[in-house]
């Protein structure tokens, strides 16, 4: 009887339970909405399915909304990054410094297109990205460069052809997903953690200090306004700012700054103001300011130009001309990243 138990129970074993768990494995229980072949290939990215990856044209073409144009064009990766090279940083530049911008550029496009996961253009339906240097990245066609370098365009193109030639497909990734690798004109000697500008922290966006750029023309500015200006602007921003003209000065109080000298909020008057505000009401190059009187006008002085999160463009050609490689520059703004190729991406996702 015992022996015929087990007859039994081996048949049923052979027969139920070993083919259900080769099936589906002893945590047969355990389920996931999420495909295998869906993966996010952009940090902060939708879900992508790899198999609609499988055409190349996804990645190596990108539609950009051309702002002067007002209208969507499809152009071919490669190409597309060099008018953004051209456009973001000077032609004169290290070329170690063109090839750092390449990258950047390359994955700030590959970060937004709509095919691999991204957002697209916010501002124009159906582009990944716009020409509107405010918005996403600026970009300039051949005929406008001609117009820009006159002379030079030869010389300046083949230079930045060669950039974007020499790191053909390289893209930056941090945790195996393409990063959005923010980029400025000039920190004004050290950037910025990405939550003291846009309250959000991220990882490879750290604070980093980015000496040699005092040679940058725009790396301290100055904006001179009259007293009554000063106060009608930020009355226009705030009608219920009560602001004595007598001593403008000794009712800025209350300054907060970021770790990297980023004017966080201030308080004038009876209103507290962002800095980002004050930048905007007087057009200043970036957040990082100060006041002085000076008979019947204030001067702002502002060190940098731009957000100071990520990459100093400045600071990469001051790399650069230390003889740092633009790996070692990109590797340097954006902590712990590594640099790919878009295709070798999709095969680690695999």
């Amino acid at each position: 009887m015992k022996y015929a138990f087990y007859g039994i129970f081996f048949i049923f074993f052979s027969l139920i339970i070993l083919p259900s768990i080769i099936v589906f494995g002893f945590n047969s229980h355990k389920t996931s909405s999420t495909s295998l072949s869906e993966v996010k290939l952009i940090d902060g990215g939708k879900l992508v399915k790899l198999d609609n990856l499988g055409n190349t044209n996804l990645y190596h073409t990108v539609n950009v909304f051309i702002t002067n144009q007002n209208k969507i064009r499809k152009m071919d990766l490669e190409e597309y990054v060099k008018g953004v090279v051209a456009a973001e940083m000077p032609a004169e530049f290290e070329m170690e410094a063109l090839k750092a911008q390449a990258v950047a550029a390359r994955t700030y496009a590959l970060s937004k297109e709509i095919a691999l996961g991204g957002r697209g253009c916010e501002l124009h339906p159906g582009a990944d990205v716009c020409t509107d240097s405010e918005h996403c990245q600026a970009w300039q066609s051949e005929d406008e460069l001609r117009q820009k370098w006159g002379g030079n365009f030869d010389k300046y193109y083949a230079k930045i052809s060669q950039a974007v030639e020499d790191t053909k497909g390289l893209v930056l990734v941090y945790d195996d997903a393409l990063i959005v690798p923010a980029y400025h004109a000039i920190s004004g000697g050290k950037t910025e953690n990405s939550e003291e500008v846009w309250h959000s922290k991220i990882p490879y966006l750290r604070s980093v200090v980015s000496p040699g750029e005092e040679v940058a023309s725009k790396y301290k500015t100055t904006v001179v306004v009259s007293k009554e200006e000063f106060i009608n602007k930020l009355k226009q921003k705030e009608p219920s700012l009560k602001l004595n003209s007598s001593n403008i000065l000794n009712q800025v109080k209350d300054i907060e700054k970021t770790q990297a000298g980023h004017v966080k909020t201030l308080k004038i008057g009876n209103i507290t103001f962002s800095g980002e505000e004050i930048r905007e009401v007087f057009n200043l190059n970036s957040t990082n300011f100060s006041f002085e009187a000076q008979g019947n006008n204030i001067v702002i002085t502002v060190i940098g130009y731009g957000h100071g999160v990520g990459m100093s463009q400045y600071g990469a050609n001051a790399l650069a001309k230390q003889g740092k490689k633009f790996d070692e520059i990109l590797k340097y703004y954006y902590t712990g990243v590594e640099i790919v190729k878009i295709e070798n991406l999709l095969k680690i996702q695999h």
